[in-house]
C-alpha cells in the first residue's frame, strides 16, 4: 500500500472529528474545574487533532514519513524569497479578510486579548512557529501530495486548500486561509519542497502576532480606518467608504499578488523547476498522463477520477454546518 488520496481525505474525516471532540472535552473541563485553557495549551492540542491523524494514516499506509513529505533544503535565494513572497501576499490577504467580514465577524481579532496576556515569546513559539510546521507538513505534505498522485495537480492545489482553510472551522479564516493554501501550493511546485511554505507561513503568522501586540493588527486596522475616514470626510456614508476601501484593497491585491507570481517563478529557475509551473495548465490529450513527484521522480499517475470520497464530502459538511452555527451564535453575543 501507499498513500493516496482515499487515505488522505480519511485522514482529513479524522482531523476534523477529533477536533469536534477537543473542543467539547475543553468545554466540559472549563465547566466542571471554572477554569479556561491556556490559549497555547489549546492550540497544542489542535495542532496534535490535525498531526496525529496525518501521521497515523501514513503509518497505516506503510510508507515511510519523508517519502510522502517532501521536507528538504532548498537554495538560499529561494528561502529569502520565500519571505518576500509572503509579504506581497498581505494585501490580497486583507482584501480577502475585508470581503469576509462584510459577514462574519473577524475571527482574529476575537482572540487577541488573549493573545496580548501571554509572553510574546510564548505565542510567536505557539502561532508562528509549532503551528505552521504541523499545518504545512499535514496540508501541504500528507493532504496535497497524496492528491497530486493522482496527476491532477490544479485541483490538488485548489481542494488541498479549501480543506487547509475549512480546518479553521470559522468563514472568516477560511476564506483567506483557502487563499493563503494556494499560494503555498503554488511555492511547493516551484521549490519541490514545504520547507520554503513553511518558512512563509512562519513569517505571515509571526507578523500577525507582533501586530496584535503593537495594537495594529488586520482586523484592528480596518475597523480604525473608518473612523479615522469619517474625521477627514464626515459626510461621506459607510457604505461608500467601504466601497472604497474594498477598492483599494483590491487594486494593492492586484498589484502585490503579481509581482507574488514573478517571485514565485524566480524561485522555480533558482531551483531548476521552471517545468512544474508550467504543468499546472490543463493537459492536453496526447500528453504524457505521467506526473513528476515534487521530488522529480516520474510516478505513474492514477486513473483520473474525482478526488471526493464519502468520508471527505461526510466531514466537509459537518464543518460548514459548524461554521454557519459558529457565525450565528457569534453574532447573537
Amino acid at each position: 500500500m501507499r498513500m493516496d488520496y482515499k487515505k488522505a481525505n480519511v485522514a482529513f474525516f479524522f482531523m476534523v472529528l477529533s477536533t469536534f471532540v477537543i473542543m467539547v472535552y475543553i468545554s466540559f473541563w472549563q465547566a466542571f474545574t471554572g477554569r479556561a485553557l491556556s490559549l497555547p495549551a489549546n492550540n497544542a492540542l489542535c495542532e496534535l487533532m490535525i498531526l496525529i491523524p496525518a501521521v497515523s494514516v501514513i503509518m497505516y499506509s506503510g510508507e515511510g514519513m519523508w517519502s510522502v513529505i517532501p521536507f528538504k533544503k532548498v537554495k538560499i535565494g529561494s528561502a529569502i524569497l520565500s519571505v518576500l513572497y509572503v509579504i506581497t501576499l498581505f494585501p490580497l490577504v486583507a482584501f480577502v479578510n475585508a470581503i469576509s467580514m462584510l459577514f462574519v465577524d473577524n475571527a482574529v481579532a476575537s482572540v487577541s486579548n488573549q493573545i496580548i496576556e501571554h509572553p510574546v515569546v510564548l505565542m510567536l513559539a505557539s502561532i508562528g512557529l509549532f503551528g505552521p510546521f504541523v499545518e504545512e507538513i499535514v496540508f501541504r505534505g500528507v493532504i496535497y501530495q497524496s492528491y497530486r498522485r493522482t496527476g491532477r495537480i490544479l485541483a490538488s492545489m485548489i481542494l488541498s486548500a479549501v480543506l487547509f482553510g475549512m480546518m479553521h472551522l470559522n468563514f472568516n479564516q477560511f476564506a483567506y486561509g483557502a487563499v493563503m493554501g494556494f499560494m503555498f501550493c503554488l511555492m511547493v511546485e516551484a521549490t519541490g519542497s514545504v520547507l520554503p511554505s513553511f518558512i512563509a507561513h512562519a513569517v505571515f503568522n509571526s507578523i500577525e502576532v507582533i501586530s496584535i501586540y503593537v495594537g495594529s493588527g488586520t482586523a484592528e486596522e480596518i475597523e480604525d480606518s473608518e473612523g479615522v475616514m469619517s474625521q477627514f470626510f464626515p459626510n461621506m456614508s459607510e457604505g461608500v467608504y467601504l466601497v472604497i476601501l474594498l477598492c483599494v484593497l483590491c487594486v494593492a491585491a492586484v498589484i502585490s499578488t503579481a509581482i507574488a507570481i514573478i517571485i514565485v517563478n524566480k524561485m522555480a529557475a533558482i531551483e531548476g523547476r521552471k517545468s512544474y509551473l508550467d504543468n499546472l495548465k490543463f493537459r492536453k490529450k496526447n500528453q504524457d498522463p505521467n506526473v513528476m513527484n515534487v521530488a522529480g521522480e516520474v510516478k505513474v499517475a492514477e486513473k483520473k477520477q474525482s478526488l471526493f470520497t464519502a468520508p471527505l464530502v461526510i466531514v466537509m459538511i459537518l464543518a460548514i454546518c459548524f461554521m454557519f452555527y459558529s457565525a450565528v451564535a457569534l453574532q447573537g453575543v
